[in-house]
């Protein structure tokens, strides 16, 4: 029996890693594998209840900022009390002090996961957090990946091992049952609609999506936009787009369980990020047949459809006129054309568990 201990920054729905964190213990869980959990900062989650219903703790570190001198002793006293075969952590930066504290304590297997391809959105954090994520390094013994372009700029080329966001395909298929629905229910029925999902930061570069929504005001009305996810911008966002006077298209549905639903009734996804290490939400909406327009600086490795396109991030109207072309799909045929094997749970958490059981006995040598 292993006992991992997954770090992760929050557990906040509609957030990447949440989602890969929480597919794999879904998979994994009590497959000969106990696993906890320590989250950085708590935020809430509905998967507090369902990992400590299912016999895994979750713990929950004081503020950085707030208590620094408790998040040392709280830390200290976690390793003291529970013996872990892995700590398997998600968080560059913050995540440095727990990779540290868990080699003192000696942790056999201590990895380190790159899940972006930056460590900051702004040059002065990237430079604070460049100090951090070298204790990180050093502190790490094996590294992990979400994708090639992730793991090659943090780690070097192939010095880690590559583990892919992987989700429950079927949960995502797409539903004519749910497009009817949910497109009667938001009087929709004959409009296009365009759907986002992902946190209201800066990264995801939502005052260009509002670009986006003008240019396709200005030429056809006949549209709505979904945006599912919340954080600190949001209220820049929902004031920029009122002062825009395009309020009215977009319906803002914060962090929502049953986005895949809503992936089943819209009509294209977009995802313009300034940066990604691999974008699960793309995967999800490609699964659903649905066609996706990408950032120019996401990873070639998230398409997996034919109906997945590549844009620069200078040009709403670009971007507007990309949408449009797609007003009638053929999203069925799509489908049937979906690349998606290495981005199965299923298959991804027989890998996972033979490469955390392969560590685990290399490090007890």
């Amino acid at each position: 029996m292993l006992r991992v201990l997954l770090v992760v920054k929050n557990m906040r729905l509609s957030n990447g890693v949440t989602s890969f964190a929480m597919n794999y213990y879904r998979q994994l869980g009590g497959d000969n594998i106990i696993f906890d959990f320590l989250v950085i900062s708590d935020v809430g989650s509905p998967y507090y209840g369902e990992i400590e219903r299912n016999g895994g703790q979750v713990f929950l570190m004081p503020s950085y900022k707030k208590h620094p001198l408790a998040v040392l002793a709280y830390l200290n006293r976690l390793f003291k009390d529970n013996c872990y075969d892995i700590l398997h952590c998600n968080v560059l930066n913050s995540g440095a002090l727990v990779l540290f504290l868990a080699e003192k304590y000696g942790v056999p297997v201590r990895i380190l996961h790159s899940h972006a391809t930056k460590t900051g959105d702004k040059k002065w954090k990237e430079i604070r957090n460049k100090f951090f994520c070298g204790i990180g390094l050093r502190c790490a013994n094996y590294y992990f990946s979400c994708s090639r372009l992730a793991g090659d700029g943090l780690f070097g080329r192939d010095n880690y091992y590559l583990i892919r966001n992987a989700i429950n395909i079927s949960k995502y298929r797409f539903s004519q049952l749910y497009r009817k629905k949910i497109r009667e229910a938001e009087c929709c029925n004959d409009k296009l609609v365009v759907i986002t999902v992902g946190r209201i930061t800066k990264q995801k570069n939502p005052m260009f999506i509002v670009d986006i929504v003008e240019e396709l005001s200005k030429k056809d009305g006949n549209f709505a936009f979904w945006w599912f996810g919340n954080g600190e911008l949001e209220q820049s966002v929902k004031r920029c787009a009122e002062e825009k006077g395009i309020d009215g298209y977009i319906r803002f549905g914060g962090a929502s369980e049953v986005v895949n639903q809503y992936y089943s009734a819209a009509d294209v996804f977009i995802l313009p990020s300034l940066y990604e290490g691999l974008p699960i939400v793309g995967i999800e909406a490609q699964v659903s047949g649905l066609p996706v327009l990408f950032s120019e600086h996401i990873t070639k490795e998230t398409q997996v459809s034919d109906a997945a396109e590549f844009l620069s991030i200078t040009n709403p109207v670009e971007w507007a006129d990309a949408i449009r072309k797609y007003h009638d799909f053929d999203r069925l045929k799509n489908i049937s054309g979906l690349r998606i094997g290495e981005y199965s749970i299923e298959e991804q958490s027989v890998r996972l568990k033979s490469l955390y059981t392969e560590l685990s006995c290399r490090e007890q040598k």
